[in-house]
């Protein structure tokens, strides 16, 4: 998946994350290797990611 630079600009602006422009053209290439790398894992595992249970983000024990 290629992500452009122009969307990293959108994305960052809309977690109210400042990159500097000289930084977009790096971070939309290592985000576009991750996502390719993750549609590699689940085309090759998908079901088997499905079927497993979610690590809850929490620990039990963890007050609120």
């Amino acid at each position: 998946m290629q992500v452009s630079t122009e969307q990293i600009k959108i994305i960052s602006q809309m977690q109210g994350l400042t990159l500097p422009e000289e930084d977009l053209e790096n971070v939309a290439l290592r985000l576009s290797t991750w996502l390719t790398a993750m549609e590699q894992i689940e085309a090759a595992m998908g079901p088997e990611i499905n079927a497993a249970e979610p690590i809850p983000p929490v620990f039990p024990r963890e007050e609120f």
